[in-house]
């Protein structure tokens, strides 16, 4: 499980045994953060991703992912990330699709729905 504090760092707690959390939690600036299956992410303010978690397909790489992100999503074995000029970033397992096909192209919009 994971949080974000009012001070920016990702408060981590439940079991861990991918390391998809760090279990002491993460200082930073965080503004957003996406589960998998056995992985975690964050976005920070400057628009960078951090990553953590299993890596088997490549759905949280290490180093983390540089760029200019405003949003993330995180599937059971893949990410996705919407940039700043609407295009989508997509990472990890692809077998069924989960990234967008050729011809799927953007910008892309984050939206939210009214109450």
């Amino acid at each position: 499980s994971l949080a974000i504090p009012g001070d920016g760092s990702i408060a981590c707690w439940c079991l861990n045994r991918l390391a998809q959390a760090p279990p002491a939690g993460v200082p930073g600036d965080f503004v957003a953060i996406a589960a998998g299956d056995a992985h975690s992410f964050a976005l920070r303010v400057d628009g960078s991703i951090a990553c953590w978690g299993d890596n088997e397909n490549g759905e949280a790489p290490p180093d983390g992912v540089p760029g200019n992100f405003v949003a993330i999503a995180a599937g059971f074995a893949h990410s996705l990330a919407l940039r700043r000029d609407g295009s989508v970033a997509c990472w990890g397992r692809n077998r069924e699709g989960q990234a967008p096909p050729d011809g799927v192209s953007g910008p892309f919009r984050v939206t939210q729905a009214e109450l």
